[in-house]
């Protein structure tokens, strides 16, 4: 049976089943009229980048789209990121949005509205272009939004140092570093229509000063963002009990699930991991005392004992905080 027979549907299947992960699309796009026409939409709305120069190239063309993407995904082999990645993700989103904002004039200031923007990539202590992380990042809107390490599990990378690390054979690598999580979250305060949020191997600023934090220890971690349901942290260093506390605490989340903290530590890795009571009790301390129970304290606790989940998944071979048999730390 030819393929000329076959209905659009099922061929924008085979089409969509023969893009997927395919490092050369263009020889598919080169079939015909209607192989070229379904790929172009295919590949316009779920939008999938394995290497820096596919960023740039996509990036450097003014072609329009044939139509408004749904998804964005950065996903660099070994997340070797060179230090303008983030340079040309803002250039890709541009052209992305330059088409969006052509299909109606009211939306000449609209962000991109994205189902999933995805990275998976490291970030580096020293890149000069850091700031292009918030440039980037804020020009979408994305419902779903993933920063996740390109390492195994047992690789425990984070950017507290360059230093090699023992974490059950791993070394310790830079992925959101602290410079990079300010940049980041001050992306994130700009999201209205965020639901959901993953974000793995971060490390939080520990300057007391904040001289590059974007929160104090009594700064909500997010902002009260009414459509947002789930967050997950995970192989987290530097993270303060108090943010999390501080974030349950606000008005306006009523559309809160869930907030997992998966191997998540108030110092280094080498120091204890979060426990759901040291949430509750910096809910205590942000109401004003360590024993405060006030109707208003205990019900707010509660809701921290409903919302978070603290967990332990990766042990290391030998020191630090070893939870052997415990997957859930109350």
């Amino acid at each position: 049976m030819s393929l000329k027979g076959l209905p659009v549907e099922l061929l924008l299947e085979i089409v969509t089943l023969a893009l997927h992960n395919n490092p050369q699309p263009t020889d598919l796009l080169c079939v015909n009229k209607v192989f070229l026409q379904l790929g172009q939409r295919v590949l316009h709305t779920h939008i999938y980048f394995s290497n820096t120069p596919q960023l740039t190239c996509f990036g450097e063309q003014t072609t329009p789209l044939v139509c408004c993407p749904k998804t964005v995904s950065v996903s660099l082999a070994g997340g070797a990121a060179t230090f303008d990645v983030f340079v040309h993700l803002g250039a890709v989103l541009r052209r992305c949005l330059a088409f969006w904002r052509n299909t109606d004039d009211d939306l000449v200031e609209a962000k991109l509205p994205l189902d999933l923007l995805s990275l998976c990539l490291h970030s580096h202590a020293r890149n000069p272009n850091l700031p292009h992380i918030y440039e980037a990042l804020s020009l979408a809107d994305p419902k779903t939004f993933t920063w996740m390490g390109p390492d195994p599990d047992h690789h425990f990378s984070t950017a507290v140092s360059l230093l090699v690390c023992a974490f059950s054979g791993g070394d310790m690598l830079g992925n959101i570093v602290p410079a990079a999580t300010h940049h980041l979250f001050r992306a994130i305060h700009t999201w209205r229509r965020i639901e959901h949020i993953t974000l793995t191997n971060i490390s939080f600023p520990a300057d007391p000063l904040g001289l590059h934090a974007p929160f104090s220890h009594t700064t909500p971690l997010l902002p009260a963002i009414p459509q947002l349901r789930t967050v997950y942290l995970g192989q987290v260093t530097l993270l303060p009990p108090s943010v999390i506390a501080a974030m349950i605490c606000l008005p306006d989340t009523h559309s809160l699930e869930h907030v997992r903290l998966v191997d998540a530590y108030r110092e280094s890795i080498w120091g204890p991991r979060i426990r759901r009571s040291d949430v509750e009790r910096a809910v205590r301390q942000i109401r004003g005392c360590a024993d405060a129970e006030d109707d208003v304290t205990e019900a707010l606790v509660e809701k921290v004992r409903r919302l978070v989940r603290c967990e332990a998944k990766t042990e290391r071979i030998m020191g630090g905080d070893r939870v052997e048999g415990l997957d859930v730390l109350e």
